[in-house]
């Protein structure tokens, strides 16, 4: 099936009054375990309002920006985009803002690697800019991509990995918290990424460094905020499908 991106900005969720966020909160946990049981959630996750940062391709780590494009994203796998614009309705309305969708490419190579369970640890978004790779030559991307693939190996033999994926170049979808589907914008802050799950950031440093390295660009790396109820759902989940 195809996989989705479904994000929210960084100050998305700024109007809603702090007496509310529990009750916003247990109402997207809602949205999160039915998708699990519908089997379509791959991952899910919020990044914690800090800078992130910037792994170039020789390993240099400089500070970044503040979280602005994306304040938290769902990734699901579903046969369509319309099913995928119901499922942002439902997180739209759980989390009281707006929601984009986005479509990522099939990568099989990657689709045919083994999953991967969480081990409880702090868990990094490492991403690069829809146009980072424009300077490529078409005939350098094989190599490219065959770098890359070999470094999401290694995650996957470290026990680290927990997804990734790259952007279709097309608009987004805009979903309301009212259902209301409008187009968005291009690609601009994400072009692809990865999630991680190590003990600390400077682990997370080393990886994004090996994957600046294999895709030719530098990489964001952010730090999701801990969800121990959501990672309770997946850890059922999987014991329930053993």
């Amino acid at each position: 099936m195809t996989q989705y991106l479904i994000t929210f900005g960084a100050h998305a969720m700024d109007h809603i009054p702090d007496e509310d966020m529990p009750y916003v909160a247990k109402d997207a946990h809602a949205v999160c375990q039915e998708a699990i049981n519908a089997g379509v959630l791959v991952f899910a996750g919020g990044l914690l309002d800090e800078k992130a940062s910037i792994v170039a391709t020789d390993g240099t780590v400089t500070d970044g920006p503040d979280p602005e494009a994306i304040g938290g994203f769902t990734l699901i796998e579903v046969p369509s985009r319309q099913e995928a614009l119901q499922w942002a309705a439902r997180v739209a309305a759980a989390c009281r803002c707006a929601q984009e969708v986005w479509q990522t490419g099939p990568d099989p190579e990657v689709g045919g690697m083994p999953g991967h369970e969480s081990h409880g640890m702090t868990r990094y978004l490492i991403s690069f800019g829809a146009h980072a790779m424009d300077h490529f030559p078409e005939e350098d991307m094989p190599a490219v991509s065959k770098a890359a693939h070999a470094k999401t190996r290694e995650s996957i033999s470290a026990g680290v990995f927990v997804c990734t994926g790259a952007l279709q170049d097309e608009k987004a979808t805009i979903v309301a918290s009212d259902g209301t589907v409008t187009d968005g914008p291009a690609p601009e802050a994400i072009g692809g990424f990865s999630v991680i799950e190590v003990p600390s950031r400077g682990e997370a440093l080393q990886w994004a460094a090996k994957q600046a390295a294999a895709c030719r660009c530098a990489q964001e790396v952010w730090e999701f905020g801990a969800d121990p109820e959501l990672d309770t759902m997946f850890h059922v989940a999987a014991a329930s499908s053993t």
